[in-house]
């Protein structure tokens, strides 16, 4: 897929008139840089949230480097879910890449897709595999396709701000699951935050030491699986040191129970990606504000002739 992209695969793209995406480019509603030789190229990124905020029909994906159907039905997210289900037991990537993406260009924001679609997707595969109605292969083949298509959104959706808020998380030894983990990298990120998962199954030891390290102004713990509770217990408190005052620290999934909640303070408890940001928000406006930066992180429009270059994805 293009990084930058010309006015006339836009233009083509979303079925109007060169002459006519060069104007909103020249008004700002496009983010674009310009070449040196004065000719105008659009960020994927810039040119996608134009089309979720506008609400286009894509008339020609392929254009502009989607495939082919991408954003040509509006589902909802009850028939969504239901789609999605059956497109990753069957291993269809292709279908599941089109529904998640459908939803994305309609508008609807990361956490809404991860609560509402992809969440009570795999908690449906995950009880039909526990009932004996699903191989095993069938479920981690599903995680797989959905980490390829949220690292996909990642690299369409604009870059923060190096300056702003940094935040990284991942899952603890032995939980494997990967996608709660790029879930909340992606909730963060279209939310300003400067956010990386580090991935999954890491020692708290070596999560301290990245603490240590880069001193994240957030550090989330995504924990759907528990082998041993007491030991997970044992090793908090070096997370809880790392973070000190200056790293806020949220934990959630399944595997943090009722139990370890009234053990832990200090800590914020998250049960879905809408809470996520909620919590976080008043985070980021603090970060934000030390650091003098502009509470809506977005990459600004740049005007013809204007040096500089927008980062994408």
């Amino acid at each position: 897929m293009h990084e930058l992209l010309t006015p006339r695969q836009v233009a083509r793209a979303i079925g109007v008139s060169e002459s006519s995406l060069k104007r909103w480019c020249d008004r700002g509603m496009i983010p674009m840089v310009c070449t040196a030789g004065g000719h105008r190229r659009l960020p994927i990124s810039g040119v996608l949230e134009f089309i979720r905020a506008q609400r286009h029909t894509l008339i020609h994906p392929e254009s502009i480097g989607l495939p082919r159907d991408t954003g040509q039905r509006r589902l909802g997210l009850h028939a969504a879910r239901t789609l999605l289900e059956q497109s990753l037991i069957d291993g269809d990537e292709n279908q599941s890449r089109q529904i998640i993406l459908d939803l994305y260009l309609d508008n609807h924001q990361i956490a809404i897709l991860c609560d509402q679609v992809i969440a009570p997707t795999f908690h449906a595969i995950g009880h039909r595999w526990q009932c004996g109605e699903l191989e095993v292969y069938r479920e981690r083949r599903a995680c797989r396709i959905c980490i390829r298509v949220l690292s996909e959104i990642r690299s369409l959706m604009a870059t923060p701000r190096p300056e702003g808020p940094l935040a990284l998380g991942a899952t603890p030894g032995g939980d494997n699951y990967e996608v709660p983990t790029a879930m909340v990298e992606l909730v963060l990120r279209q939310n300003g935050w400067n956010a990386t998962s580090l991935g999954s199954s890491l020692p708290i030891d070596t999560l301290a030491v990245a603490i240590a390290e880069n001193s994240p102004s957030l550090f989330w713990l995504s924990v759907s699986h528990l082998a041993n509770p007491r030991e997970f217990m044992a090793e908090l408190p070096k997370l809880l040191a790392a973070a000190g005052d200056r790293t806020s620290l949220v934990l959630g999934g399944r595997g943090i129970t009722h139990e370890i909640r009234e053990q832990l303070t200090g800590v914020l408890f998250c049960d879905s990606m809408r809470q996520l940001e909620e919590l976080t928000k008043p985070i980021f406006d603090r970060q934000s504000k030390t650091s003098e930066l502009p509470k809506v992180v977005q990459d600004q429009p740049l005007q013809p002739g204007q040096p500089g270059s927008v980062k994408l994805g």
